[in-house]
């Protein structure tokens, strides 16, 4: 078993006060390390329970743990401290990844990719452990609390333009008194997307469509009907990429001219902005030609891929049915 030392470079914060808080979450390369990271989750969730059970259980827990790692993480983030009630939490959470770290390490074949997974990890436990103390109360971890949009971030940006068609005074926040049913209903969707994890999104999708071809006694119109209504179910997916390419976009216009940093999930834009306006028109732009909005406002993403899907279906049932 490889042997790390967990304690170098730790985070400290620097003559100007600031602290250098490094998340994992936030890594460029983080989408290849996602795989090994789950896995070693997947393996801590496993060794949780003190007896064989259910591989239910041990996916159950460990997408409970994956979400936990992700959302406490980017709480502290953003935060950059670490409040008295919250302390208790915060060393649970250092305890989770250094099991997630000791786990990773259980190999003596430490390749280059693995050594950066270790780091990445390993500067994020150390930036948990180094946060600033604050006196007074902060929000503890609810796993069932509904997810918000961090103002001022990426997605909450993005959002605020989308919602523009709804919004019952133009001018006003994005709260839901100022937006109507409709209104409402993007704002779950765009925040669902924002936290959603689309690998497993659509893994769920390959599995129901792996169920169908495994059916007995379908006829080919029944097969091609069952097929098509999955894959319009989860055509959203498309978001995935139009969100990541609009966000790439972003980064290109504000790193390192604007920013040193852009996290998607954490850094604040509206500062920026307020000394920039022309760099809001800019941003404006390029949601508008990613998301396809039209000249009321109303993006389109969906209206070629579902066309697609419907169009190619249609095609099976009359010529294979």
């Amino acid at each position: 078993m490889a042997k790390f030392n967990f304690t170098l470079n730790a985070a400290r914060m620097d003559a100007s006060g600031h602290y250098d808080f490094q998340n994992v979450f936030e890594f460029p390369d983080f989408i290849e390390m996602r795989p090994t990271l789950r896995a070693a989750v997947r393996t801590v969730a496993r060794e949780a329970f003190d007896q064989p059970v259910l591989p239910v259980k041990v996916e159950r827990m460990t997408t409970s743990l994956e979400e936990q790692l992700e959302r406490e993480t980017r709480k502290y983030e953003r935060q950059v401290s670490v409040y008295d009630n919250q302390k208790s939490e915060r060393n649970q959470l250092v305890r989770l990844f250094t099991q997630v770290l000791q786990v990773i390490s259980r190999t003596d074949e430490i390749t280059e990719e693995l050594e950066d997974i270790i780091y990445a990890v390993n500067q994020t436990r150390l930036s948990l452990i180094g946060l600033p103390a604050l006196e007074g109360t902060g929000e503890l971890y609810d796993a069932d609390r509904d997810r918000e949009l961090i103002v001022g971030t990426y997605y909450h940006f993005v959002t605020r333009l989308l919602v523009r068609p709804y919004l019952r005074d133009m001018q006003g926040d994005l709260v839901p008194e100022n937006v109507t049913a409709a209104g409402r209903h993007l704002v779950v969707r765009m925040t669902t997307y924002a936290y959603r994890d689309w690998d497993a999104y659509l893994v769920h999708e390959y599995d129901e469509q792996h169920l169908i071809k495994n059916e007995k006694g379908l006829t080919n119109t029944a097969y091609y009907d069952k097929l098509e209504a999955v894959e319009l179910k989860y055509a959203d997916h498309i978001y995935a990429e139009v969100l990541a390419d609009t966000y790439q976009e972003f980064v290109k216009v504000l790193v390192p001219d604007q920013l040193e940093r852009f996290e998607i999930m954490s850094s604040d834009l509206r500062p920026l902005l307020a000394k920039n306006p022309g760099l809001r028109i800019r941003l404006a732009a390029i949601v508008n030609r990613h998301f396809k909005l039209d000249q009321d406002g109303y993006e389109h993403v969906m209206d070629a891929p579902l066309q697609e899907i419907k169009q190619k279906y249609q095609f099976y049932r009359e010529n294979f049915s």
